[in-house]
């Protein structure tokens, strides 16, 4: 098994406990973030330069998300 294999192995098993494990939406995405943060600090210097930067937009799309998390946690504070 190659890397990237075992990368998207890694990141799929990570998801399907994610989703079984945590029942809110914002909490699923967050911890999906971690996950992919961590395959990609693990990974980068084996994987192909193709699957890095594949792996680097799901990143980027999942850290757009969290900041729009955090902005909605964020205003919901200041309005109670």
């Amino acid at each position: 098994m190659d890397v990237d294999s075992a990368i998207i192995l890694f990141l799929a098993i990570w998801a399907i406990l994610d989703a079984l494990l945590v029942h809110s939406l914002d909490v699923f995405l967050t911890i999906l973030l971690i996950g992919t943060l961590i395959a990609l600090e693990l990974g980068e210097f084996f994987m192909r330069k193709e699957s890095k930067d594949a792996l680097k937009s799901v990143a980027y799309l999942l850290l757009m998300i969290f900041a729009v998390i955090v902005i909605k946690k964020v205003a919901e504070v200041l309005q109670s």
